[in-house]
């Protein structure tokens, strides 16, 4: 009973993000093999932390026809409105959003809310799940 008590304690003042949320939206890119990936962002951080993470699993960053659009949301910057910021329920600090899009159709995107600062590790344990979801092969440049 204490170790339960204990372990809620440490939860609840560690925080932990909010479930992730992701959609397949075209299941016949699964499998698919790419090089590079252009990405867009919102922000200059959220295209920097993604930068970093796509580079490091092998992909080529660029001109390409896959597009990794990456968002990062800050709720306490977002809401302006003192009524909503005093009737909401405000748990989580934030939200980063990652979508993948072929040409103009979109392939797959996944979300999460998340708490405290937003860091490196909330666009790479979406982009590792997203990658694993999909299969994505990287095609062999030479």
């Amino acid at each position: 009973m204490k170790s339960a008590l204990f372990i809620s304690l440490i939860l609840f003042f560690l925080g932990c993000d909010g479930k992730i949320n992701k959609n397949i939206y075209d299941k016949s890119k699964i499998g698919a093999t790419a090089s590079s990936i252009e990405i867009v962002a919102n922000d200059k951080e959220s295209l920097s932390f993604s930068k970093k993470i796509m580079q490091e699993r092998g992909f080529v960053v660029g001109k390409s026809d896959y597009s990794l659009r990456v968002e990062h949301r800050d709720y306490a910057k977002a809401c302006t409105n003192p009524l909503s910021k005093t009737s909401s329920d405000y748990s989580y600090d934030g939200l980063v959003v990652v979508e993948l899009f072929y040409k103009d159709g979109k392939i797959y995107s996944i979300y999460r809310d998340f708490k405290g600062k937003v860091s490196e590790k909330h666009f790479a344990t979406l982009i590792d799940i997203m990658i694993d979801d999909l299969e994505i092969r990287l095609k062999n440049i030479k």
